[in-house]
């Protein structure tokens, strides 16, 4: 088995809140305005419509997502395909149709900080943009978890104002629905789409999400119908509160309406969510952005100067400057239309692409494709969701068309003069080429950890106080399982904004940093006569990286140390205690007390610890007959209490676990105040 992995951290929620964190941004809080001055009321048809486009491409982007669980969204799934002509279209395509929308991002948070504030437009874009630039570049895991707030706290102010709008609506604002007809709401739809471009992102963090087969179609898919649903409800609220014709001479249109029905408190709710939805959605596609041109520089598909990762902040620092950099000279312009509509022709051509690539995957059917998820009614849904993509383009203004295409053209010469000629990637259009199966080597691995989950123990070795003796206790328990391994775990936490595959493969190129304590780690098992396995893993956090390390590893123990400078209040908010509640295993929090075990006390009150307390008890008077066990009942110092029947509790425990049981393991029974003060005075008495 390999010494390293991918440490999936992400659950469904998170997966859910990184797409629509990007949703639920200035494209309702921005767009909305000059959505319902070019349709009237009949905007939120071209929300709808616009979802409903969206939904089988989403449908197809899951399907390939679960076939190839790996990091970099569209552009991986595509130059693995349809091939690198086609990845680097996708690639630069998303890239700077990101950046695009990044520039239209800071135009709306600007435009909602003039209204309070009176800030030229151009110093809140700087400002706001070199924040997230910085943000990023110094991996600060505000810059990923936060998301998960913000969306929470969007969705509920939004859902309050709409929920309070339909009491106040003006039934004469809807009473012509469609004033400009219906060519009026088709139009929109190419402005708007660019809303719903964050179900795409969720595939960039494939790799990292726990359950892809289950959690990655229902976030990517889940995240569609929410923000339509969202998007169409705040604009039939808003019509019906403010003239269409109006609208768009309002700086913050949802806040203008919110004056008209909520309260001050109501008011300055949602003026908080358009700030937070705005920034949201800036951060959130600078973070995803520079991961593209990030993967794109390790294939070779830009220059390698992409490709490469700060040596403190383990962060994609050049992608991040040049992409942030792009994007505040975008904005600068303050033309937040043609921003938006630029970067949907963009994300059209990679939709459209996208679904070309599933119905080549249905084709070649690759041996190492086997997606957990599948589109139905296979190929006419992935076609017509890559036809609308395409027809959006269609409806667009010509500027915007041209701009959009002319830089998918200008991404097909640069594939021809630069990216050719270097990179080795090659998609499965071309069926001659033996390609690696990564998918099925990770399926060994899990195959090989589930023969050898009885005898791994897994010891974290984040501090070097406790390694030496953690593993010696572990070479214990251990002692006679022949197969027996200890696996000595360094986990490096990385930003979110650097994908684990390659800070992976940053750590294993740089592995001389942490070769003394990996190599440490060894020599203490060649002491303790036990087989060590070093592995370095990266991982999000160093909980989550524990935790998912032993599910991969098929660990039947944890063992993490414990040197006694941690109160208990700071105990119950540690590392220890996620590790504890997340385990697949047993885990075992040990006091480092440099000192042999030789009277092992274990408290018996028939939970889960006593039960392991007496499980290691065994294995450790199994290494040393010379040690003795005592497994202890506290029973109420005042009252009647049927001591014999106490005593046959604390045997019945150790023979449920241990069968009949060694002439080292003794049950006793004492009365005390507390159970705490029988058990503290009972170890007082020489024990270990």
């Amino acid at each position: 088995m390999s010494d390293h992995g991918f440490v999936r951290e992400l659950e469904l929620t998170e997966a859910l809140s990184i797409g629509l964190g990007t949703m639920i941004g200035a494209g309702i809080f921005v767009l909305s305005a000059t959505a319902a001055h070019r349709a009237g009321p009949a905007a939120m048809f071209s929300y709808i419509l616009a979802g409903l486009i969206c939904l089988p491409i989403a449908l197809t982007i899951s399907e390939l997502a679960t076939g190839m669980p790996q990091a970099g969204g569209s552009y991986h799934l595509i130059s693995r395909t349809l091939g690198p002509l086609a990845g680097t279209v996708v690639g630069i395509g998303n890239w700077l149709g990101l950046v695009f929308a990044t520039g239209f991002y800071l135009i709306g948070f600007a435009q909602y900080v003039a209204y309070f504030i009176f800030v030229p437009l151009w110093i809140t874009v700087i400002l706001t943009g070199v924040f997230f630039v910085v943000l990023n570049y110094r991996g600060s895991k505000l810059s990923g978890r936060v998301q998960n707030y913000i969306v929470i706290a969007l969705v509920t102010i939004l859902a309050y104002f709409v929920i309070r709008g339909l009491f106040y609506q003006a039934p004469a604002l809807h009473a012509d629905f469609f004033p400009l007809g219906w060519s009026a709401v088709l139009t929109n739809v190419g402005l708007i789409i660019v809303s719903f471009t964050g179900f795409e992102k969720i595939s960039t963090i494939a790799e990292e999400i726990k359950q892809p087969g289950h959690n990655l179609p229902l976030a990517i898919v889940g995240s569609v119908p929410i923000a339509t649903t969202m998007y169409a409800a705040v604009l039939f609220v808003v019509t019906g509160i403010l003239p269409y014709q109006e609208i768009a001479g309002f700086q913050a249109p949802l806040v203008e309406a919110a004056t008209r029905f909520m309260g001050s408190a109501g008011v300055i709710g949602v003026s908080l969510a358009a700030l937070l939805a705005t920034a949201s959605s800036a951060n959130a596609a600078i973070m995803a952005s520079s991961r593209i041109n990030f993967a794109m520089g390790r294939d070779d598909i830009l220059p390698g100067w992409f490709n490469v990762i700060h040596p403190r902040h383990l962060t994609p620092y050049r992608s991040i400057v040049v992409t942030g950099g792009l994007a505040i000279l975008l904005a600068l312009s303050g033309r937040a239309t043609e921003l938006a509509e630029i970067s949907s022709a963009l994300f059209m051509v990679s939709y459209a692409l996208l679904t070309l690539g599933l119905l080549v995957m249905r084709r070649t059917k690759p041996g190492w494709y086997r997606p957990a998820f599948r589109v139905p009614l296979t190929p006419w849904l992935p076609l017509a969701g890559g036809i609308a993509a395409l027809a959006v383009i269609g409806t667009m203004d010509r500027t915007s068309q041209i701009a959009g295409l002319g830089l998918a053209t200008l991404s097909l010469l640069w594939y021809w003069v630069w990216g050719r000629p270097r990179t080795e990637v090659k998609g499965e259009l071309q069926p001659w080429l033996s390609r690696e199966r990564p998918l099925e080597a990770v399926m060994a691995d899990l195959a090989q950890s589930r023969e050898a989950h009885r005898s791994i123990v897994l010891v974290p070795i984040a501090n070097p106080a406790t390694v030496r003796d953690l593993i010696a206790l572990s070479a214990e328990l251990t002692r006679n399982q022949p197969e027996a391994k200890t696996v000595a775990l360094k986990v490096v936490p990385v930003p979110l904004n650097l994908p684990l595959s390659v800070a992976q493969t940053y750590l294993e190129e740089e592995r001389d940093k942490y070769q003394d304590i990996l190599q440490q780690a060894k020599s203490f098992g060649q002491e303790a006569d036990a087989t060590v396995v070093p592995s370095l893993e990266a991982a999000h956090g160093i909980d989550s990286g524990i935790v998912e390390a032993a599910k991969r590893w098929g660990a039947r123990l944890i063992l993490m140390g414990w040197h006694g400078s941690l109160t208990l209040q700071q105990i119950r908010t540690s590392v220890d205690k996620a590790v504890v509640q997340a385990a697949p295993c047993d885990v075992a929090v040990l006091l480092d007390r440099h000192k042999p075990i030789r009277r092992i006390l274990v408290p018996s009150g028939g939970g889960p610890h006593a039960r392991l307390g007496v499980r290691l008890a065994r294995d450790l008077v199994a290494a040393d007959p010379r040690r003795s066990v005592s497994v202890l009942r506290v029973v109420p110092q005042d009252g009647v209490v049927d001591l014999a029947a106490e005593e046959a509790a604390a045997w019945r425990l150790v023979r449920d676990e241990l069968g009949e049981p060694p002439e080292q393991v003794q049950a006793k029974v004492v009365r005390a105040a507390s159970v705490r003060e029988g058990i503290l005075s009972e170890a007082r008495k020489g024990y270990d």
